[in-house]
């Protein structure tokens, strides 16, 4: 049967549509059988109970949503508060540990400092400048003097000042008529070279000799040695 209302087909034994509810017979027909009229008020029944049901069943569709969105809602501002109480402790947490490396920092600084300085100031005392003054002390050689003189006839040379220890040569040279007879210091006769060289020991006179040539005679006449 063909729902006059809303145009779905229903069983020919049913009285109420099963999509709207709507009677699908005329009440005032008289020859619907006792059995189909029972039938049908028994399927009217029926019919009506699922609409109720299905409206409960909707009722608690949508409470059970609100419930779910509700219980969505607290979870997530839940999870939010623990985000946000998890950040801003993780923040307090990183300044206050900044706080204590720059404490730290500050103190071990100040520590460095000062230990330098103590340091420093302990160099400083013990540390003494020591100048050395290096006096060069210059030793003069011991200077003597060499004295020539002669007796007439020849002529002497090699006289001077020298050091000590040094090694003196005089030379003495005689006059045509003249022979050389030798070096005296006073009437000791040392060297009977013309050149004489000695080592100075101290202030030396030194007189030359010569001797007149005396052929007459095949001789030598010493001439002028009248030192003491």
């Amino acid at each position: 049967m063909r729902c006059k209302n809303c145009g779905s087909e229903n069983d020919d034994n049913l009285y109420i549509c099963q999509n709207c509810g709507s009677p699908l017979y005329d009440e005032e027909e008289e020859n619907t059988p006792e059995l189909e009229k029972t039938q049908i008020f028994a399927a009217q029944g029926r019919s009506n109970s699922p609409s109720l049901k299905n409206g409960d069943v909707k009722k608690d569709d949508e409470d059970k949503k609100k419930k779910q969105n509700t219980i969505i809602i607290i979870v997530l501002c839940v999870v939010l508060i623990a985000v946000i109480a998890g950040t801003v402790i993780a923040i307090a947490s990183a300044k206050k540990k900044n706080d204590d490396v720059s404490s730290l920092t500050q103190v071990s600084t100040s520590e460095v400092t000062t230990t330098k300085k103590q340091a420093i100031s302990t160099t400083e005392a013990t540390t003494t400048t020591t100048t050395t003054t290096t006096t060069t002390t210059t030793t003069e050689a011991a200077m003597f003097k060499v004295t020539l003189s002669c007796s007439d006839g020849g002529e002497v040379e090699g006289e001077g000042t020298y050091e000590l220890g040094a090694a003196v040569t005089v030379s003495a040279r005689a006059d045509d008529g003249y022979e050389f007879d030798g070096w005296y210091i006073g009437k000791k006769k040392v060297s009977s070279n013309t050149d004489y060289t000695f080592t100075i020991t101290k202030d030396t006179n030194l007189k030359a000799v010569f001797a007149i040539v005396n052929d007459s005679e095949g001789g030598l006449e010493i001439i002028g040695n009248d030192q003491d």
